[in-house]
């Protein structure tokens, strides 16, 4: 229901009450499960990132190249920017890395995490060789993916992300295969 209310209105002027109401849940217990607005957009941001993680774990499982891996990352990102479907909503869920990124995280580790998932695989495809890097790839993958996200979020509708996405994936594995150790 917020998430509906939230793509008619946007998020900063959506209204708790109408939410609540068409929840079929008192003010109070919406409040209880959301303190605020941006903890609506923290638990998409959840479910997003965990399917997007289980899809970069099963591309790791066939030891990609690091292009492919990108690649399919971005892809799968991409499919999530779709499925979200408003670029207004995406923008706001987006912009949580940014304002509250330690939210983004499951301090238990029960929950895939994209990033986490994407440093995993990277440090996978580094220890087969596929690249040489003196930055850990915790951060590379971070560096990777909000750079992404900056994409998505700045990208105008009706022009192609995909064009946009891919020209950052050329410029990482450039970067990545050219990197000296030295």
């Amino acid at each position: 229901m917020a998430l509906r209310e939230f793509r008619a209105v946007g998020v900063a002027a959506a209204q708790i009450d109408r939410i609540a109401r068409s929840a079929g849940v008192a003010r109070g217990t919406f409040y209880f499960h959301f303190p605020t607005k941006d903890d609506v957009l923290l638990e998409l941001a959840a479910r997003v990132s965990a399917r997007i993680a289980r899809r970069i774990a099963l591309v790791g499982e066939s030891a990609p190249s690091l292009r492919e891996l990108l690649t399919r990352a971005n892809d799968a990102i991409a499919d999530e920017h779709a499925r979200v479907g408003d670029a207004g909503l995406l923008a706001e869920m987006l912009s949580l890395h940014v304002r509250r990124p330690h939210d983004l995280t499951d301090p238990t580790g029960n929950v895939p995490n994209l990033v986490d998932e994407l440093a995993r695989q990277l440090a996978a495809a580094q220890a087969r060789g596929a690249f040489r890097s003196s930055l850990p790839v915790q951060q590379l993958a971070l560096v990777f993916a909000t750079s992404l996200f900056g994409i998505y979020a700045r990208t105008p509708r009706g022009e192609s992300l995909r064009g946009g996405c891919e020209a950052w994936v050329d410029l990482v594995v450039r970067g990545l295969e050219a990197d000296p150790l030295d």
